[in-house]
């Protein structure tokens, strides 16, 4: 009966299973975790506008409206995540709801579309204005429940009830008179403890590492997506057709491999500028030629198995062969190496900001390393992000290594 058990379970989870049994790869898990709900919650960890507000008006919750607010938050990437913290809870309800009819791959794949869909509605004027219609995320004015309208409220007497994030400080704000506080010293403008100190700018440590979490994941989500997309498709055409096809790309792939890629990173960001998504781009556009390979040898390993030739014998297009039959039989080894080349784009745009080719406009982690070099004798300033990048690095490879481990045929055995 067990064995039956586990054969009625989906491919993922039985390899999940597998890969759970692994100490490195829980321990990796684990810290993935709490750095993804970091990079989710960031607004409801740190920042200046109250969750809770009541005063004469009654109450009201001003962090929903300021989730959605240009003004606070202007990076397409932070719609996304505060977008995703309140789609969360009901996608994790409606994933548990739905558990004995659909597998766990289709309920992670519905609530990645259900959040897409709403990011790219939120962008849409849908709201009815004075001004004619309004998208849901757009430009309007500063929050007015704020630590410092509530301290001066308090002060004058007047009745307010606020409930803050427990950072109460926003990432990219500057305190006057904070510059390079030690960690649990008080910011002398807001009275809070700055629990990792302060940078050469004011900016609170803590809250600049919780954002830049959203920068990490993202660019490490958006630049391996990219390059799996190209070196799928392309290694998908290599393997499958071969003859002239499959040398014309590989002689494009071993150019692209035997190019220093950081050279030529370096190169096309000095040109094109800092902005974050110029680099999430150019990430994603030089690093597919290890895809390509490793995808061109499934497809040559899987392009002769007899379900491949029963499908060309029943005349079926060859799109359709590549991409909806070889290619869920070539996801394993697709699956490793976007873990691990999540870990690769996210050291490549670190050290891109260390250098000082990182956008100073983003909460990276790399931009506050840059800054400590320049401040050694306070290393908060670079112990708090180089530990970040180390734990978020390791994890990925961590979990990378199990995944090796729990697909390979023989390991599942």
């Amino acid at each position: 009966m067990p064995d039956t058990a586990m054969t009625l379970q989906s491919p993922l989870r039985l390899a999940l299973r597998r890969v759970w049994r692994q100490g490195g790869a829980r321990f990796g898990a684990a810290v993935l975790a709490i750095m993804l709900f970091a990079a989710v919650y960031a607004p409801f960890l740190a920042g200046d506008v109250a969750l809770v507000w009541r005063d004469a008006d009654g109450w009201r919750l001003p962090i929903l409206s300021d989730l959605f607010n240009k003004s606070s938050y202007g990076k397409h990437h932070d719609l996304l995540f505060n977008l995703a913290a309140l789609l969360l809870p009901v996608l994790l309800f409606t994933g548990w709801l739905l558990r004995r009819r659909w597998t766990l791959a289709r309920r992670i794949l519905l609530g990645c579309l259900v959040v897409a869909v709403g990011w790219g509605l939120c962008q849409l004027p849908l709201l009815p204005s004075a001004k004619g219609w309004s998208a849901i995320w757009s430009l309007r004015g500063p929050a007015t429940e704020t630590v410092a309208v509530a301290t001066e409220a308090r002060a004058a007497d007047r009745a307010v009830i606020a409930v803050f994030p427990p950072v109460p400080h926003r990432f990219d704000r500057p305190y006057a008179g904070a510059v390079l506080r030690a960690p649990l010293e008080r910011n002398p403008v807001t009275g809070a403890r700055l629990w990792l100190g302060s940078d050469a700018n004011g900016k609170d440590v803590l809250a600049y590492l919780l954002f830049g979490a959203r920068i990490s994941l993202t660019i490490g989500l958006v630049a391996t997506g990219i390059a799996m997309v190209i070196g799928t498709i392309l290694g998908a055409i290599s393997g499958y057709f071969g003859g002239k096809t499959d040398l014309l790309i590989q002689r494009v792939v071993e150019i692209m491999m035997c190019f220093p890629t950081l050279i030529l990173v370096l190169s096309i960001v000095a040109i094109l500028g800092r902005d974050i998504f110029v680099i999430m781009l150019v990430l994603g556009l030089t690093g597919w030629a290890g895809t390509a390979r490793l995808v061109r040898g499934e497809f040559l390993a899987q392009s002769v198995r007899d379900y491949v030739l029963a499908a060309e014998s029943l005349g079926l297009p060859r799109w359709r062969i590549m991409f909806r039959h070889i290619l869920p039989n070539a996801l394993t080894p697709l699956l490793i190496s976007a873990t691990f080349g999540i870990a690769g784009s996210v050291l490549t745009e670190s050290g891109l900001a260390f250098i000082g080719l990182g956008d100073i406009n983003a909460a990276s982690w790399g931009v506050l390393l840059d800054q400590g070099r320049s401040f050694i004798r306070y290393p908060w300033i670079i112990y708090a992000p180089g530990i970040a990048v180390f734990l978020l690095v390791s994890s990925l490879n961590l979990v990378g290594s199990a995944l090796s481990d729990a697909l390979n045929p023989k390991g599942a055995r």
